[in-house]
Parts: C-alpha cells; structure tokens; sequence
C-alpha cells in the first residue's frame, strides 16, 4: 500500500472534522429530526419520480429520435439532452432498449461548441461508438443506427469531444440507457419491482453550490480531478425518497467527473445495512454477492438489492459515502510548475499563482447522498434468487499479459508514458482474438478509472492492491464482489495492477477505433488516453 503522507492524512483529517459545515453542500440547521442524518445533512428536498416523460423519465427506443444537446432553463444543470415525442418532453431521458432491437438516433447540436454523444459500455462499431474522431459542429448533426448487442444492464450515453469532455458533462450531458432482455425480466418478476417506484435509477454526482452553471478548471483540478461541495442524485442536492417495507432495486451510475463514492447504507442507529450486489456495468452477476460497501468510481455502475421489511414506520436509512485515503500520490510526482504546497487536495487555500481556490469537499471525505424514509407497511417481497443469470466465469486470453503503465510525468497524466495524441499510431489488436491486460498503476500516482470502449473486461486478479482494498477481496485473487461481473471500467489505485481479460470477437467489417483511457474527465481531457485499433 502505498503510505500517506503526513500532509495528506492531516488534510483528510481537517476534511472529516469540517464535515457539517459542507455535508453534501452547505448543511444548514435541522428542519426537524426526520430530516437530519447522523453527520449533520438536512435532507430537504424530494427526489423527483422518474415517470413517462419530464426529467430523467423513461423513453422507449422503439422508434428514431432525436436527442438535443443544448442549453436549458428549467432543469437542475444549464446544459441537457433533450427528446420530444407525441406532446410529451424528456429531460436526460432514461432510454430503454431491448437486447437485439436497432437504436436509431440523431444528435443535433445545440451548444456553441461540437460535441459528440458516446455510447458508454456498448458493444458497438466505432462509427457509432462516438470516441471523438467525428463531432457534429455547433448547429449541426449526426445520424447514429446501430443493433443493441448487450446482454441487460445499466449503460449510459455522455458527451466526447476531444480536450472539452469534462465541462460537457459536468454542466448536465449525461443520460442512462437500460438494455432489457429476457434474464433482467425474469428478475424484476421474481422481485415484483415496478420501474420509477421499486426499480430506481440514481445517478450521483458534484457541483460547486457557488458556481452551479460554471466549469473552469484550475490547474490543480486538471491535475486531481474536478471535485464540488455539493452532492447531486438525479441532479438534486440534500435529496430524499419515501419508501415502503420491502425490497428495492438501486441502480446507480457515478457520473461524477471525478470523484469516487465508497458506498454504504447506515441507519438510525448508526450500524451499516447490507445489502445484495447484483449487477455491475455490464450487466447482472451470476448470483447475488452479500455486500456492507462498494467503490464506485467516475463511470462505474451497480446494480443493487436493499431491504427495507425490518425497518420500522418512521425509520429512515441514508446512502453514505463513507470516508476513505483517496491516495493521491501525484504530487510526489509533479514538476515545480504545477506542484503546490498542498498536492492538489487543499482546494480551500491558494494554488501556486496565488489564486483563491474555490471551496471543495476532497474526495474520500465522508458524504451524505440520499436518505430514504420508511413511509408505508406493505408485504415484505421476496429476496432475490440464487441464480440471476448465466454468466460465465472470466477465462484469460493469451501467453503473456500486456502491460499498461499509468503515470504522472512532465505535469500530464500519461498511459504508457504517453500523453495521447489523434495522430499517433494506434495499439494494434488483430481481430477475434482473446488478450490478458495488466493495468499497473504507479505509487506516486492517484486513481485511476480505466475505461475501454466497444469491448467488456472481466478482472482476473488484483495485486499489490492497497490495505483497504485487500479487506474487501472476495479470492485468493484479491478480487472484488463488483469485479464479479461483466464492466467496462475498472479502478486501478496507486501501486495496484489489476489483470484484466478482454474478447477482441469483433463482427464488424474493416479496422475499428476504440479508446483506452481514465474516466476521471479531467485526466482524459488532459491526454490519458490511448488509441486501440481492432484489425
């Protein structure tokens, strides 16, 4: 593991003391009790339904669509995708397409800057899979027509335009896209869940309270990530859900530029409630995995199973963030142009030209994101079954792992010691073939969440991995419960590799362009990032 240093540990330390004056943006005098979580939130506002249109309702893909970006008035970001059909408006919309059907979309742009919507976690041809090489400009469009080949899970769309992803999707470009097939039917049956009620999607994110509508990254945030001091689920700050004594199904997605989430239930008494894990990104877990916290990081999804039957009328259970070293080494690392005196992670005190810093909450603080109320006695439902699908165990492909170093050199985050560029020649992956990647991060470094487009990674082992990492190993592999399933990006931390084995089958025709690179937007944006041809 690699050590914190004493000026990082005090840091942390000052953050978690501090805590109820930020709490999940500004905490504010309790209302009431049934308001106030045990760390000081007021949670005071309700988390809006998800229905048949309107914000983050669902929309059927049954049919061609078009999906506008631009700017908005009345929605929690300046910025959305916004879909209309048949009288009715969609905010983000939750897409839902079904496993085998066409997709068929047009982006018409309507920022003042291009933009280009990327199909996240989709097995998908690289004309469609939207890495960046094609943009529509301001004031113009692009046609996407593509079959759903995924198996049923918790996908999302958001923007990738080279050099300006970050401000993109931070200031409101982001949506979810449910694949359904025959599996995820069977389950939301046996568990008698109803989409937007018993069936959730929350999405989690940050935003600074003073600059809601703004994005200008300092040089620390391009370096650690931009972070905010006001936590978002669904876009809503101090958010809160009645629900009923029984099971619900969480769906969550960190759409968080670049914060990772150290996710947990607590309840009144302050003890953690497990919960069953039963999905990652790419879909359903093979049988649900008995869990009392999971790393979320920028980009990932799960799928979760929490039971309120026990819980008494007036109970109330809070999704945590619960505190953890988020060991950002990379100062060790920088050069005297860009290293300041508090490593990135002080963003309440001056950078190295002397500027005010704007207030954040550093990540691994401890976080307050979402309370539940226990409003209504019904029948308990039944748990979820022993068997969820028919995944298959992960098989390693290849004689020889290839290596993938993640590092911090010359003030820029770099994969294999080099910061991308779209002239320069690609990894060249033949086609139908089986390969093992080993992702090393280096000590001196931060987290990294490691995306690839267009193909799935199953993670065969994790080594060197930090102390707290090795507590939640589930094998001799050192293996997480959400390194169980299918995902399409995976978080690597300081000192750790992680082997990961990839299926390059590709059915289409003629050499495809995918992207290797981290979620964190501000390190992808800054170049950590690698092109990988498929040929």
């Amino acid at each position: 593991m690699h050590p914190t240093s004493r000026r990082d540990a005090l840091i942390t330390l000052a953050a978690l003391a501090a805590w109820p004056a930020f709490a999940g943006g500004n905490a504010r005098a309790a209302s009431g009790a049934d308001d106030l979580c045990a760390n000081g939130t007021v949670f005071d506002a309700p988390l809006p339904r998800s229905g048949r249109d309107g914000w983050m309702g669902y929309f059927d893909t049954d049919a061609p669509f078009v999906l506008r970006a631009g700017s908005v008035d009345a929605a929690p970001f300046p910025l959305a995708y916004t879909v209309a059909r048949d009288g009715r408006r969609w905010q983000n919309p939750i897409l839902v397409a079904r496993a085998g059907s066409t997709l068929r979309a047009t982006l018409a742009n309507a920022l003042d800057a291009a933009t280009i919507v990327h199909w996240h976690g989709l097995t998908i041809d690289s004309l469609n899979d939207g890495n960046g090489d094609r943009v529509a400009t301001p004031g113009a469009r692009f046609d996407y027509a593509f079959p759903v080949r995924n198996r049923a899970g918790m996908y999302w769309y958001h923007p990738h335009p080279h050099g300006i992803t970050g401000g993109q999707l931070h200031r409101g470009l982001f949506g979810v896209l449910l694949v359904d097939d025959d599996e995820d039917r069977a389950l939301g049956t046996a568990l008698a869940t109803t989409r937007g009620d018993t069936d959730l999607v929350l999405v989690l994110g940050d935003r600074r309270a003073s600059s809601r509508s703004s994005y200008a990254p300092s040089a620390v945030d391009r370096q650690a990530g931009y972070l905010g001091d006001e936590m978002l689920v669904n876009g809503v700050a101090h958010a809160w859900r009645g629900v009923a004594t029984r099971g619900y199904r969480l769906r969550i997605l960190n759409a968080a530029n670049a914060r990772t989430f150290r996710l947990a239930l607590r309840g009144d008494d302050g003890t953690l409630i497990p919960f069953a894990l039963l999905g990652t990104d790419g879909g359903l877990l093979a049988r649900p995995m008995t869990c009392r916290e999971v790393f979320v990081a920028s980009a990932e999804r799960v799928d979760l199973w929490v039971d309120f039957s026990t819980r008494a009328l007036g109970d109330s259970v809070v999704l945590e963030s619960l505190a953890f070293d988020p060991m950002h080494g990379e100062s060790q690392a920088s050069d005297a142009a860009t290293a300041d005196t508090h490593g990135g992670h002080d963003h309440g005190s001056m950078n190295v030209t002397g500027d005010a810093m704007p207030s954040t909450i550093n990540d691994g603080a401890r976080l307050s994101l979402l309370q539940f109320r226990i409003r209504e006695r019904v029948a308990a439902s039944p748990p979820p079954p022993s068997t969820l699908s028919s995944l298959a165990a992960p098989r390693a492909g290849g004689d020889d792992a290839v290596p993938f170093r993640l590092s911090f050199a010359k003030s820029r985050w770099r994969i294999n010691d080099r910061v991308f560029d779209m002239q320069q020649e690609p990894l060249i992956v033949p086609r139908n073939t089986r390969q093992t990647w080993l992702l090393r991060n280096y000590y001196t470094s931060m987290p990294h969440a490691m995306h690839l487009h267009g193909f799935a990674l199953r993670v065969l082992a994790r080594e060197q991995s930090p102390d707290f990492i090795t507590a939640l190993a589930i094998d001799d592999q050192g293996r997480l419960a959400t390194d169980a399933g299918v995902k399409d990006t995976v978080l690597v931390w300081p000192g750790e590799s992680v082997r990961v084995a990839i299926d390059f089958t590709c059915t289409f025709a003629g050499p495809q362009d995918y992207l290797l690179h981290c979620h964190n937007a501000e390190h992808e944006d800054g170049g950590m990032m690698l092109r990988v041809r498929v040929a």
